[in-house]
């Protein structure tokens, strides 16, 4: 497989290996993220990496996670196995500075920041898409990190159908179906649904305390997209997506069972006409969480957060060479009466923000300027305007050169507010460089970032309660594709300075990240390999910077899958090749060597 089509989807910089390409090329590309519409990736500032269905099912991934730490800029901690608690960290930012979008609808909540990225089911992804670096200036608070879009929408006139079952080490059985078709000239139809369950292992053990105890998860969902092209020029898309999911945990030596129900409500708009493009969206969520500990009927902890999500977002093309974008958010999120526990000081308050922005791009020659500037009011918190200003320039076909400055912010969350009411909300400025080299047979890619930030909101292990230091991450990502024969290669290697303003190193982030990602197709076969190695890093923020490390660790995973026929593909996967002995989390080892096997049938 050439490099070129390994480079579809991920330039301009690009991280995650392909294997099922076969005619894309580098240049249509197209992306949503970046500006909300979609456009061509080499016209995105930020550095943004693709990932494809294809790829997530070479890669046999069973969890979002295992998908998101073989990207640039990642670093994950988990505090256990499939379905437990995953924290995103995005260039060394804390774990709640990434945007978490779905279809392009904000997830995150202000009350508690709380979002799982584990428990989403990859059942549902068609693609995922990665910012890295601050989106702020177009989505508002709690991008300072960057912006994750996971996309559930299918490209019109798709027709498949799958189903897949599977098993695994810790009694992990899975069951999966997915049907996309065109159900009239006008309508595309998607439905998708399964489960995911595993005993799993015991996440937190404490000898002599818990040593019987075993830490599963039991999911299952359901998705219904339905999409109708209603006359010239406009769109209609629905949505409803459900999730049901119940994990064990221990909590500080008790056995506790969380039982999770979410759902999401999508309505949305879209009008095209070439020259102007809009979209109005309208999104509801409901979720709804309870803690048990083990003999007891009654939950101890019960959190119920709904929120209402409007978007307005319009894209206008002056002429060949200046466009202008403009748009406007509102949200409000509500805790339910019902909640208990240690957020119960929040239950019936209600959170609104309202958000609007204004953007313009104008082409020169090989010179491409683009700005952004967006004004955000919190009911809680004072008004805020946030900017970013970027350019990319086409040297020649080979060589391209990309920087952006800007601002960003995050208000504190209401529990974090309800806490510590002297918190102020976190702001940073951001300044990024890039360079590309496409050549015969490698393309490079090279960036370095500043962001610093003030008023970071950190949980000292001394005190329960948040507090407020300064912070600057500076950092460097190296990033080459090339292939050697049939053999595609990916290669990333980052080096950054995570640090507060005492000089201590900022939790759970490494200064020093290498990954590579292989991939072989030879007739009915693929094969895909990986490494991730992280070095050592703090494992909780300590006032005097005494804190205990976690030791650094390489990791392997293995796929491969055969291809009975077109239709019937045989999966099998190794994680943890070595039996890696690690820890992203101080406490919880990370799962042992697992197996997986899997068939997949598509008609």
């Amino acid at each position: 497989m050439s490099k070129k089509l390994l480079a579809a989807g991920m330039l301009p910089w690009a991280a995650f290996a392909h294997a099922e390409s076969t005619t894309s090329s580098v240049d249509d590309t197209m992306v949503v993220t970046a500006s909300r519409f979609e456009q061509p990736v080499e016209n995105v500032v930020a550095p943004i990496t693709v990932v494809t269905r294809a790829e997530i099912d070479q890669s046999q991934a069973k969890t979002l996670t295992e998908v998101l730490r073989r990207l640039p800029g990642v670093e994950m901690g988990s505090n256990g196995g499939i379905g437990h608690n995953s924290s995103l960290f995005l260039r060394g930012t804390n774990s709640n500075h990434s945007l978490v979008l779905v279809d392009g609808v904000r997830m995150n909540n202000s009350m508690t920041a709380g979002i799982n990225i584990n428990r989403f089911p990859l059942n549902q992804v068609e693609r995922i898409e990665l910012i890295r670096g601050s989106g702020v200036a177009m989505y508002g608070s709690d991008a300072i990190g960057g912006v994750l879009n996971i996309i559930t929408r299918s490209a019109p006139g798709s027709e498949e159908k799958s189903v897949v079952v599977g098993v695994g080490s810790n009694a992990y059985r899975e069951g999966n179906f997915s049907v996309n078709s065109e159900i009239s000239e006008d309508g595309q139809l998607k439905i998708a649904g399964g489960f995911q369950e595993t005993e799993g292992y015991n996440v937190r053990p404490q000898p002599g305390l818990n040593d019987d105890d075993k830490h599963g998860y039991d999911g299952s969902q359901l998705m219904l997209n339905y999409e109708h092209a209603i006359t010239e020029g406009w769109v209609g898309f629905a949505s409803i997506r459900w999730f049901d999911n119940t994990v064990q945990y221990d909590n500080f030596g008790t056995y506790t069972e969380s039982q999770s129900e979410s759902a999401s409500y999508t309505a949305k708009l879209e009008y095209d006409n070439n020259d102007y493009q809009s979209f109005l969206v309208f999104n509801f969520q409901d979720d709804d969480t309870k803690e048990t500990p083990r003999n007891q009927t009654s939950p101890s902890s019960r959190i119920a957060i709904k929120q209402t999500n409007i978007q307005w977002s319009n894209l206008y093309q002056i002429n060949d060479y200046v466009g202008l974008q403009a748009g406007v958010d509102w949200r409000s999120e509500k805790m339910g009466e019902e909640t208990i526990g240690y957020t119960d000081i929040l239950a019936g308050q209600r959170r609104n923000n309202t958000g609007g922005y204004l953007g313009a791009t104008g082409q020169f020659g090989s010179l491409t300027l683009l700005s952004n500037v967006r004004y955000d009011k919190h009911d809680s918190y004072d008004e805020y305007t946030t900017w970013s200003v970027g350019s990319i320039y086409q040297i020649n076909s080979t060589y391209q050169f990309k920087a952006s400055i800007g601002s960003a912010f995050k208000a504190p969350t209401f529990l974090e507010f309800a806490r510590s009411p002297d918190l102020e909300p976190e702001e940073s400025r951001n300044a990024e460089v890039g360079f590309i080299a496409d050549y015969e047979p490698v393309t490079l890619s090279i960036a370095a970032y500043d962001n610093e930030i003030d008023n970071l909101i950190v949980y000292y292990v001394e005190s329960n309660d948040p507090f407020n230091v300064d912070a600057r991450i500076r950092g460097v990502e190296l990033e080459a594709l090339f292939d050697t024969g049939p053999l595609a290669h990916t290669f990333i290697a980052e080096f950054k300075d995570p640090k507060d303003s005492n000089g201590s190193q900022l939790p759970r982030r490494s200064k020093t990240n290498f990954k590579w990602n292989g991939e072989l197709s030879i007739n009915d076969v693929d094969l895909s390999l990986s490494y991730i190695y992280s070095g050592k890093r703090p494992d909780r923020a300590t006032i005097n910077n005494a804190a205990a490390f976690l030791d650094a660790y390489s990791l392997w995973d293995l796929a491969a899958t055969y291809w009975v026929n077109d239709e019937l593909a045989v999966r099998g996967r190794v994680d943890n090749l070595l039996d890696e002995d690690y820890e992203t989390a101080g406490g919880y080892p990370a799962p042992e060597r697992a197996y997986y096997l899997s068939m997949d049938y598509r008609f």
